[in-house]
């Protein structure tokens, strides 16, 4: 792959992230608590593949996304343990969001999410810019 098409790949990937944010936004305030916890899950999965491409890191599963993050940016220190945790966190709220029926997320934890998800796609959309 050239580095024109890795570059368009990672604004594609860029685009997307804001496209799922924005929809998980409008997803709360339609009170679909399990679908806005999956968007902000897809809106941080999309902008952690788009550093993944820009870096040239492979991962084939979202297990395997969550380790090469932990690998890459956090024991580097140039994401925090914190943020690692709110991605791990949040994947295993997209899992019972969407797969176990017997899980419902409520609006408020939901909303607890809002935040620390836009926080989390400015620090890797900087890093993105930053291109190290």
């Amino acid at each position: 792959m050239t580095q024109e098409e890795r570059k368009i790949l990672v604004d594609m990937q860029v685009e997307r992230a804001h496209r799922f944010l924005n929809q998980a936004d409008e997803m709360m305030d339609m009170d679909y608590s399990d679908m806005a916890v999956n968007r902000f899950y897809y809106a941080c999965f999309h902008i952690v593949q788009a550093l993944f491409i820009q870096r040239e890191i492979v991962a084939h599963t979202h297990s395997g996304m969550l380790t090469q993050f932990s690998l890459h940016f956090v024991k580097t220190e140039k994401i925090s343990l914190e943020d690692g945790s709110f991605l791990a966190r949040l994947f295993q709220l997209r899992q019972k969001a969407d797969y176990n029926c017997a899980y419902d997320i409520s609006m408020e934890e939901t909303r607890s999410l809002k935040e620390p998800t836009h926080k989390f796609m400015e620090k890797l959309e900087k890093l993105i810019i930053e291109g190290k």
